[in-house]
C-alpha cells in the first residue's frame, strides 16, 4: 500500500519505520529539517514510567512499549533508556499521586514531602505537607538519540523521508499537494503535531497548540536527582540530562499559540523556572544555564486522539499528545499497522473519538 505520513516527529518516524518494515511503500514528509527543534519531539531526555498515573490504558501502553524499546536499542547499538527511579508528588490527597501508588506493581507507603530532603541528601526539597510516592519503574529516554536512530533505520527498511517540504493545507482527499504538484496515495496519516489541525481542520477545535518552557540547571550531584513529577498549579517536572545538568519543565504553564509564531524563552520565562528551582533544588544556582521552548499539542483532557477523517476513511488523524507521549513511541508504528490492516487493538480503539472519553481516568493536566 502506498502510504504518506505527514510530520516526522517521534510519532511520524515510528510510523514510517514500522510500516516500511511491514512492506508498505512509505513516504514521510516534514516541513523542517532532520532533528529540528520546532515541535515537541526534540531534546536530550524525556521521562518514561511503566506505571503512568493517567489511567490503566496508559499503563498497558507503557508495558507494551517496553520490549519494543529494547528492540530499538538492539538495532541502534546503544541504550535509549536509563532506568532510575522517580518521585511522584503533590499536595496531600493528590489524585495523581494516589493513582500512581494504586497502579504500581511495587506498592509502597506514601512519604511526607520533607522525607525527600533525606533521600537526596538535601539536593531536592518538598513541603512536608505533600504526599510523595517513590516509583521505581521510572527513567529517562534519550529523545534525540531515539529520533536519530529512526532517521537512520526507517530508510534502511525502505521508507522515503522528505525534509524541508511544505504540504499545502488543508488535506481534502487521498492526495497531497507538494510544490504545486499533486501526489496520490492509498492512505495518509497526519502526525503533524501542532500543525495537524491546519492539515485537517475538522479536528482543529479538538487540538490546542501550546507553548511550554524548559530549563537546564547545573548540579554537582546529578545521580542524587531522580525523575520528579509534581501535581501542582504549574505541573512541575524534572529529570536528569547530559553533561551534569538537571532539566525542569512546567507542564501546565503557557497559552494557546499559532505554531508558526512561537517566541523563544524570555526573561519572564527565566523567572518562572528560577522560582520553581529555588523551591525544588535548594543547593543549586536557580538560574538556568540554558533554556528551550517546546510546542505541545493537547486535547482538552490530554488523551490521545487517533481517528479517521471525514475527508476519507483512509485519512487518519494521529495526535499522540505532547507532554506524556514520547515514552510510548514504539507503539505508534504498531497502531498505524493495525489501522491499515483493519484490525485495531483495544488500546487503539480507546483513542477513537467515540471511545476516548473512557480511555483514562481524568486527573487533569499531568506532568509526564
Amino acid at each position: 500500500m502506498k502510504v504518506a505520513v505527514v510530520g516526522l516527529g517521534i510519532a511520524g518516524l515510528s510510523i514510517c519505520a514500522r510500516l516500511a518494515l511491514a512492506g508498505h511503500d512509505v513516504s514521510g514528509f516534514e516541513q523542517f529539517g532532520p532533528m529540528h527543534e520546532q515541535g515537541s519531539s526534540h531534546g536530550d531526555t524525556r521521562i518514561t514510567r511503566l506505571t503512568p498515573g493517567e489511567g490503566e490504558i496508559y499503563v498497558r501502553l507503557a508495558r507494551r512499549a517496553a520490549p519494543l524499546w529494547r528492540t530499538w536499542e538492539g538495532l541502534a547499538g546503544q541504550p535509549l533508556i536509563e532506568w532510575t527511579s522517580g518521585l511522584m508528588a503533590g499536595p496531600r490527597g493528590s489524585a495523581f499521586v494516589e493513582a500512581c501508588k494504586r497502579m504500581s506493581q511495587t506498592p509502597a507507603a506514601l512519604l511526607p514531602g520533607d522525607a525527600v530532603h533525606v533521600l537526596t541528601r538535601g539536593y531536592l526539597a518538598m513541603p512536608r505537607e505533600w504526599d510523595v510516592f517513590r516509583q521505581e519503574d521510572c527513567g529517562v529516554v534519550a529523545a534525540d538519540a531515539a529520533r536519530a536512530f529512526l532517521l537512520r533505520q526507517a530508510p534502511r527498511w525502505g521508507a522515503k523521508l522528505h525534509h524541508n517540504v511544505r504540504i499545502d493545507a488543508p488535506i481534502k482527499d487521498l492526495s497531497l499537494r507538494i510544490g504545486g504538484e499533486r501526489q496520490a496515495f492509498d492512505a495518509i496519516i497526519v502526525a503533524a503535531g501542532s500543525w495537524a489541525g491546519k492539515m485537517l481542520p475538522e479536528f482543529a477545535k479538538k487540538l490546542s497548540p501550546r507553548r511550554r518552557i524548559l530549563g537546564w540547571f547545573a548540579t554537582p550531584e546529578p545521580r542524587m536527582l531522580p525523575v520528579v513529577c509534581v501535581d501542582n498549579d504549574v505541573g512541575l517536572f524534572g529529570m536528569s540530562a547530559p553533561r551534569g545538568l538537571y532539566k525542569l519543565g512546567l507542564h501546565s504553564i503557557g497559552g494557546v499559540v499559532d505554531p508558526d509564531q512561537v517566541h523563544e524563552p524570555d526573561i519572564a520565562d527565566t523567572e518562572l523556572l528560577s522560582q520553581q528551582a529555588r523551591l525544588l533544588l535548594p543547593k543549586h544556582d536557580p538560574t538556568p544555564v540554558k533554556m528551550a521552548r517546546c510546542l505541545y499539542t493537547l486535547t482538552q483532557d490530554e488523551n490521545f486522539l487517533i481517528a479517521p477523517s471525514s475527508v476519507h476513511e483512509r485519512v487518519l488523524m494521529f495526535s499522540a499528545c505532547s507532554g506524556h507521549g514520547f515514552k510510548y513511541a514504539p507503539i505508534y508504528g504498531e497502531f498505524a499497522q493495525e489501522w491499515l490492516a483493519g484490525k485495531p487493538s483495544a488500546e487503539l480503539e480507546a483513542f477513537s473519538i467515540e471511545k476516548r472519553a473512557r480511555a483514562a481516568t481524568h486527573l487533569g493536566e499531568r506532568p509526564t
